[in-house]
């Protein structure tokens, strides 16, 4: 029992010290304690199960059961009787707020503010580890598969992060998973008998532990220094290669497609810290935007980048970028920008003005000569400097209101829309652009239609798009509130909708403008716009995102992009009024907003509904949810007081199966009387002959005699079976069994009979392998 007790205790603590991983993620502490109490609430279960002798089978069930009841405690306890209860109103409760949880960690960057529903999810999720674990270290005795939970969570930073895994918590994480090993190696070696001293003297055995403990450490220490250190000797293991394999990865040696652009696009915007990404100088007073990402491919929910190939030999200096695609009216002007990159930045994609015809930068670096990114297939760059040459846009008016149609060398890409699209954008696109004459002053309609007043609101934490929902659909015709990836987005896919090539762009604004002269871009800096393709210029950017205090400040729109004519008479589309839609009317002020939830909730500000409904979500948890979490906690009521029975089933029935020979089944029959025995807690002395039991268990219950002749039956098939050369055939040995332990029952009475049915004590305790061996019968008597 303390050996099992140890094994809890260090499974529970391996998952402890590994916690520290997600807090390169998660922003705050509010989540560490909720995460450490399910976790030591899953491990002092454990051992409270195991000093009873509860059967195994339960015991993962228990812990479920006790971890359902601190999750309802700490984070809808208003709503459970006694505080911690989990009724069906208090599991609604607890699963509205796991659902909120996921919808921050949806829309949200990293790294995560640390909310009671993110807490909830972290909390339930190390509650689930910790059973994972228990079960894998103490009852399996695999403590080496703790491996997969601890790696579970040292992932998670891998993924989600470019910045990678923090050393400290690497070393955490291993330092509980070697000590767990170390217990269960003790564990091991203590169940293999006495050590064998090989020095006289008492001090032997504590030398000994002492240097068992020693070794662990050197092990443990070794292990932890090579894995820190030789990742920073191999330049391909310190770079962000699981990170971006998450995001769509490298692949094959010159092949990298990506989405990590918006991923990286809402972190930056939702840092709290607002770090410098870069500075640069340009021999121009109105330098445009740094773009690093061009996403061409839409899926219909979400725009990604196409995969790029990395052609030549990565040595940009000196060679002329391909010319800029659809481009034919280059003029003579370029802009010269020197770019230096901050130390916390890690860039693999250049930013850099659109289009780049020249790039000064060390190190191997490719061009894409459709989207004309530049990106690097090794390590990421930071900290470094480099020096773009780029043409201005020239937007003559002439070819802009030529309309011509794009030229054959144009992919068709740029115009795909999915078809499972929201086929109201088709509808939404059309009405806006009716009075449009050609594909500039379409472009011009959607942006303008996008910038008017109160028609959208800026907001970087727009609320929770509802699951089964198309986003874009969703900030177009329903809530309306978004930042610029929303914005850029939908412009793009009404653009392809009105029949004019578009894709998103994503990197940075302009920045802000230094005393000496250069400029400084930081991370809400960051921004993502829609680029549209005119022939004879190639591509140009628009900017529909609101811009200023009420919107994304350093944003600007091109001198090309605003439109001669005044607002009021261009194309302008209100929406149907709210007696039409139920959505709220274009035009004026915007509407306060809402902490959750979509602008159709009936009451503003953060109050939640007394039946614990979401904030927004109108009406509390519908009756088929009650129903359903009724169900569900009724079931496995049922589930758990069954299991022990099934068990017990199930260990009768594989007897019966395993029995081939006459030898066997009356071995199988007299072990089914012990446990039955057993079950009902009817004294079994080993040392008794099957004859001695047979004669106490029929005097001792008063068995009638139909059932006596069963239980004598029995006592001789398994006096054959032990003694005989050839054990005789007996008959139905199953019928008799079942004949004796309906008689027990009934001596027993319907408490004892009950008490034995739901919880079977044969199941807490294995037979002894000498009983098993005693029961075996004499190969060579065959």
């Amino acid at each position: 029992m303390i050996a099992k007790a140890a094994l809890t205790l260090a499974s529970a603590a391996a998952l402890l010290l590994s916690m520290p991983a997600l807090g390169s993620v998660i922003a705050g502490g509010a989540w560490w304690g909720p995460a450490a109490f399910a976790v030591v609430a899953v491990a002092l279960t454990g051992l409270g199960l195991r000093a009873l002798r509860l059967t195994v089978v339960v015991l993962p069930l228990v812990q479920a059961v006790v971890l359902v009841c601190v999750l309802t405690g700490a984070f809808a306890s208003f709503a459970a009787p006694l505080g911690f209860v989990p009724t069906p109103a208090a599991l609604g409760e607890l699963l509205r707020v796991f659902e909120e949880g996921r919808g921050q960690i949806g829309q949200e960057t990293t790294p995560i503010p640390a909310t009671p529903a993110l807490a909830l999810i972290v909390a339930a999720a190390m509650g689930a580890l910790a059973i994972v674990g228990d079960f894998l270290a103490v009852t399996a005795r695999t403590a080496a598969l703790m491996a997969l939970p601890v790696a579970g969570l040292l992932v998670v930073p891998l993924l989600v992060d470019d910045q990678g895994l923090d050393a400290f918590a690497f070393a955490s994480a291993a330092v509980g998973y070697v000590v767990l090993l170390a217990v269960d190696g003790a564990v091991r070696g203590a169940g293999w008998g006495a050590r064998v001293a090989h020095q006289s003297g008492s001090a032997a055995p504590v030398l000994g532990g002492f240097q068992q403990a020693l070794t662990t450490a050197g092990v443990a220490a070794v292990a932890v220094v090579l894995a820190l250190l030789v990742p920073l000797a191999i330049p391909g293991l310190s770079s962000s290669a699981l990170y971006a394999l998450a995001d769509g990865g490298r692949l094959g040696g010159d092949t990298i497609t990506t989405t990590h652009p918006l991923v990286s696009l809402r972190r930056n915007l939702n840092s709290p810290s607002d770090r410098p990404v870069l500075t640069y100088t340009a021999d121009t007073p109105t330098p445009g935007y740094l773009r690093m990402y061009s996403l061409d491919v839409f899926d219909g929910q979400n725009w990604t980048m196409s995969r790029l190939r990395a052609d030549g030999d990565g040595d940009l200096g000196g060679e002329l970028l391909p010319s800029p695609p659809g481009q034919t009216d280059i003029g003579s002007d370029r802009v010269v920008t020197e770019v230096s990159l901050a130390d916390g930045f890690a860039a693999d994609f250049l930013p850099a003005p659109y289009p780049p015809r020249e790039v000064d930068v060390s190190g191997r670096w490719f061009a894409d000569a459709d989207s004309l990114m530049v990106f690097t297939t090794g390590s990421p760059a930071s900290g470094t400097g480099y020096a773009v040459t780029s043409l201005v846009p020239r937007a003559d008016p002439d070819l802009l209101t030529a309309d011509l149609p794009p030229g054959s060398d144009l992919d068709p890409r740029y115009l795909d829309v999915p078809e499972g699209v929201d086929p109201r954008t088709a509808d939404l696109a059309a009405e806006i652009t009716a009075d449009a004459d050609s594909a500039y002053e379409r472009a011009l309609a959607l942006q303008d239609w996008f910038t008017a007043e109160g028609r959208f609101t800026y907001d970087l934490t727009p609320p929770q798009v509802p699951e089964g929902t198309d986003p874009l659909a969703f900030f177009l015709f329903e809530n309306r509130v978004g930042y610029c990836e929303q914005f850029a987005a939908a412009m793009a896919l009404l653009a392809r909708q009105a029949g004019v090539p578009a894709r998103v762009a994503t990197g940075f604004t302009s920045g802000t403008r230094l005393p000496d002269g250069g400029w400084e871009v930081t991370e809400s800096d960051a921004h993502a716009w829609p680029e549209l393709y005119f022939e004879g210029l190639g591509w140009l950017r628009f900017e529909p995102t609101p811009a200023a205090e009420g919107g994304q400040g350093t944003a600007t729109v091109p001198d090309y992009a605003q439109s001669p004519v005044e607002a009021a008479e261009r194309p302008s589309v209100d929406r149907p009024s709210p007696e039409q839609d139920g959505a709220r009317p274009s035009g004026g002020a915007p509407e306060p907003q809402r902490p959750s939830g979509g602008p159709e909730s009936a009451e503003p500000g953060p109050e939640q509904p007394e039946d614990g409904a979401a904030a927004g979500g109108g009406g509390g948890l519908p009756w088929r949810g009650l129903l359903v979490g009724a169900a569900v906690v009724a079931g496995a009521v049922l589930l758990v007081g069954g299991l022990p029975a099934l068990a017990r089933w199930l260990v009768r029935r594989g007897r019966w199966l395993r029995a081939a020979t006459a030898a066997e089944r009356a071995h199988a029959a007299w072990r089914e009387l012990h446990d039955d025995c057993r079950d009902l807690g009817l004294a079994w002395n080993a040392a008794e002959s099957p004859r001695a039991v047979a004669e106490r268990l029929s005097a001792e219950s008063g068995l009638a005699e139909d059932a006596r002749a069963a239980l004598w039956r029995l006592a001789m098939a398994e006096e054959s079976a032990r003694y005989a050369p050839r054990p005789s055939e007996a008959g139905a040995l199953p019928e008799d069994g079942r004949r004796v332990r309906a008689a027990l029952r009934a001596a027993r009475g319907r408490t004892a009979a009950l008490t034995a049915v739901l919880l079977p004590r044969s199941l807490l305790r294995a037979p002894a392998a000498a009983a098993r061996r005693a029961y075996r019968p004499d190969p060579a008597a065959g």
